[in-house]
């Protein structure tokens, strides 16, 4: 008599969910590197299984669909993205709330700030991919920016905003104050998007130690320029006279 087929467990195997995780992680970064290259609409997902090293069902078994890896691609920059950015949310939303804070600790904190940026932004932290895939997402939107907007780029710059217009004595959702916050973070974003071309056109190897302080006070001078404050050697001298 032959013998009964045991039932399947509906445990995982040991293992299994691991391998899983690894092949999806795997056409993830692999599909960053194509849709950063190409485009969503000049993707394919036949060229991301086969450089991924798994064939077309497992793609659609993991994200359904193009649609669905793309969106996967997003919440991946995006969950890695509010590791960054939360230290800076969170410290600017802190000093807001404190009364004790005064409109020359405000400032301070958002030299800090831009200064903590600078490091982060001009050196190559974030592979080039994500880079060409967000700037994409920045130049011409799809739904997937939303994911990107709101868990990353939006908090940053709302937090920001709200700082510059504390520091300006204007509501943080003013029209002018979120301008003035675009201009005040535009020169770290172009510095991160254009590196390549500025070392080259500077000379430079790198942005490191003299280079990368140098940097900074440019991007603080525009910062003060951008929300219409003075630099403090200058306001000490307008209240002499």
């Amino acid at each position: 008599m032959a013998g009964k087929i045991p039932a399947r467990s509906s445990q995982p195997r040991v293992g299994t969910y691991a391998r899983g995780t690894e092949t999806r992680l795997r056409i993830i970064e692999t599909a960053l590197e194509v849709f950063g290259a190409v485009g969503f609409e000049e993707a394919s997902t036949r060229v991301i299984a086969d450089r991924a090293g798994v064939n077309l069902a497992a793609l659609h078994y993991y994200f359904a669909s193009k649609q669905g890896l793309y969106h996967a691609c997003a919440e991946h920059i995006a969950t890695y993205g509010e590791t960054v950015i939360v230290p800076f949310v969170t410290r600017i939303e802190a000093a807001l709330a404190d009364p004790r804070m005064t409109p020359r600790r405000l400032r301070a904190l958002l030299r800090e700030t831009l200064d903590a940026l600078a490091e982060r932004l001009v050196s190559p932290h974030d592979p080039p991919s994500w880079i060409a895939f967000v700037l994409r997402e920045q130049m011409n939107p799809t739904p997937a920016y939303k994911v990107l907007h709101q868990r990353v780029s939006g908090r940053l710059i709302g937090a920001a905003a709200a700082l510059v217009g504390r520091l300006m004595d204007r509501p943080a959702g003013a029209e002018d104050t979120i301008l003035r916050t675009f201009a005040m973070l535009g020169p770290l974003v172009i510095f991160q998007r254009a590196r390549g071309a500025t070392l080259h056109t500077l000379g430079w190897s790198d942005f490191t130690g003299p280079r990368l302080a140098m940097v900074k006070v440019v991007l603080w001078d525009q910062a003060l320029g951008a929300i219409g404050l003075r630099p403090e050697r200058q306001g000490r001298a307008s209240r002499r006279t």
